[in-house]
């Protein structure tokens, strides 16, 4: 855009400067040629249209520049939202490893009557890393998140979520004994390993691309 600019600007401004030098010095007297031979008005009509061409390609670079670094400045935000939550899912999803610290400090809380949702506990290990999801889908929808960022944030809150409850409510399931119980433990143990290596794969990218 600056290059674009600058390729109207300059010859612009040469030529203002040709026009002010010619009529200054009046170099058609000094060359000999009549200066009534000159049609005045049409130098006027070229050099207001000269300066106001310019003063618009200033003022375009000017606001599309200030959009421009507007823009970075919120893609750079939601990626850091973004980051941050990943993060506090991966850690959150590792201290619920230690099945010692859910059952002396979590389960005593959870009523098992009571749905997940209705369990303060369980939901506010669920919703804690996503307090910022509102301002991410804002910022989504105004168009500073790719399509397939967005997706995978939703695609990695649903899973999370997911896991945290069978965490906590399946936390004695160690030594599974039937068919049913080894497969609900293999599934519960192969997506937790497999989100905790995307969280991290993205948090890396995060890290190095600075915006994603």
């Amino acid at each position: 855009m600056q290059k674009n600019v600058k390729k109207i600007i300059v010859p612009i401004i040469i030529f203002l400067a040709i026009y002010i030098i010619f009529d200054y010095v009046n170099i058609p007297w000094l060359i000999g040629i009549k200066a009534d031979n000159i049609n005045i008005d049409v130098f006027g009509i070229l050099f207001d249209s000269a300066v106001v061409i310019s003063l618009y390609a200033i003022s375009f670079y000017y606001i599309d520049n200030r959009q421009i670094e507007k823009d970075s400045n919120a893609k750079n935000f939601v990626n850091l939202l973004i980051k941050k939550t990943y993060q506090q899912c991966f850690e959150h999803l590792e201290m619920l490893d230690n099945r010692e610290l859910i059952k002396d400090y979590i389960i005593p809380k959870v009523d098992g009557n009571k749905p997940t949702s209705e369990n303060k506990v369980i939901s506010n290990i669920q919703e804690f890393p996503f307090a910022t999801f509102d301002t991410i889908i804002d910022l989504a929808a105004s168009g500073y998140v790719e399509k397939d960022i967005i997706a995978s944030y939703l695609d990695i809150k649903k899973e999370y979520q997911f896991l945290i409850n069978m965490k906590i409510i399946l936390y004695d399931l160690i030594e599974p004994e039937t068919d049913e119980q080894w497969e609900l433990y293999n599934n519960i143990q192969s997506r937790d390993d497999f989100l905790k290596k995307k969280l991290e794969y993205y948090i890396a990218g995060l890290n190095t691309s600075g915006s994603t």
